[in-house]
């Protein structure tokens, strides 16, 4: 498993495009911090591209389906 910031990381596995109702393949790391963990081997059928995509890749289409944790200032 491969943690990354989803703040300035935009991998498939975080997209809401990235067919994965259960979110099986990512958990939290720290989520107040944005940090999340996700299987980079775990596969799911893209919804813009009518494709199945890798976890790990990327693409324009990119939308976060996280809501990110904003800090009180």
């Amino acid at each position: 498993m491969m943690t990354i910031n989803i703040k300035s990381v935009h991998k498939c596995a975080f997209c809401k495009y990235w067919y994965d109702p259960t979110n099986s393949a990512i958990t939290p790391r720290n989520a107040r911090l944005n940090l999340w963990r996700f299987d980079e081997n775990a596969k799911c059928m893209c919804m813009k591209k009518n494709f199945e995509m890798k976890a790990i890749a990327t693409c324009p289409h990119y939308e976060c389906k996280l809501e990110l944790v904003k800090w009180r200032e």
